[in-house]
């Protein structure tokens, strides 16, 4: 009698080490996931501040290498754009161009052009995937075509400032387009895999590289050749490194690895307080000036 009921033994026993093994098959499709896809906030076409700042706005539209169209914003400065430098602006994953317009259009109003838009995969623009710089760097490329193009007297000279994983894209960028002259990065990580590694610390390594490897496979990049800490290396314009003394997101330490990593002119500012979300409202206007101080140093 007992051996006419080992099979169904058999059979309890594997659909419970089934439903115990659910939520890590679950966990092995979500990081791929959750490294390349976001929420896709959308964009207001007309944002009020515009009209607090009194200021002229034209869309930028362009397409990629790779045929995803990009959306964006062209600002002129309010004080004869031919004479001023361009201030590229790269948000932080899963934001917009219009995110950090608050920060943004007070360094705009004191004598730049800006230029901001939706990387691939936010906002108005196409794509399915982002990247890290794998790709992006190609789009911000395009971007200066079509600056060159459409704005060419205020395209002479580009400082690129990004933030968080836009920090990232920017490095990648300027290392890899000679056209950009300056490089701002504001919470940046270093490195994307020791990142990751940090948020999701319970998630065993060689899950976590299987996830990676995933990701890079489904959307054909590699975190390695674009590895910040690696790429700053091979930036050869002026850069600014900040980052808050608080990040717990991305910690103050990534800031200090890639101002150590960077060579030629460079310079650190750290803002004290200041954590991955408040970085910008903790820097305040002394971070604003920081920076058109450092544009004004190197185009005028």
């Amino acid at each position: 009698m007992i051996f006419k009921k080992v099979p169904q033994l058999w059979k309890n026993f594997l659909i419970g080490i089934i439903i115990a093994l659910l939520p890590i098959f679950q966990i092995d499709n979500w990081l791929p996931h959750a490294l390349l896809s976001h929420y896709n906030y959308p964009v207001d076409s007309k944002p009020a501040i515009f009209q607090k700042f009194n200021a002229k706005v034209e869309n930028i539209n362009f397409t990629t290498t790779d045929n995803i169209d990009i959306s964006g914003w062209w600002i002129p400065s309010p004080k004869n754009p031919s004479e001023h430098p361009t201030l590229i602006v790269l948000h932080s994953l899963g934001g917009t161009r219009q995110d950090f317009l608050k920060f943004n259009l007070p360094i705009w109003e004191q004598g730049f052009n800006l230029a901001v838009i939706d990387m691939r995969s936010h906002g108005e623009s196409g794509g399915e995937y982002f990247t890290y710089g794998f790709h992006e760097r190609k789009d911000v490329s395009r971007l200066i075509d079509f600056l060159e193009k459409h704005h060419q007297d205020e395209s002479q000279n580009i400082a690129l400032m990004g933030i968080s994983a836009g920090g990232a894209v920017a490095i990648s960028s300027a290392a890899y387009d000679k056209r950009i002259q300056g490089l701002i990065t504001i919470s940046a990580f270093a490195d994307l895999n020791n990142t990751i590694k940090k948020q999701v610390p319970w998630l065993p390594s060689f899950w976590r590289n299987r996830a990676i490897t995933r990701a890079e496979e489904n959307a054909e990049f590699n975190i390695a050749e674009i590895s910040p800490i690696n790429q700053i290396k091979k930036v050869n314009c002026p850069i600014l490194i900040v980052h808050g003394t608080e990040d717990r997101y991305i910690p103050f330490v990534n800031g200090k690895k890639l101002y150590d990593a960077a060579e030629g002119e460079k310079s650190f500012y750290a803002v004290e307080g200041g954590n991955h979300s408040t970085v910008l409202d903790k820097g305040g206007e002394e971070l604003q000036e920081k920076i058109v101080e450092f544009v004004r140093d190197n185009f005028l």
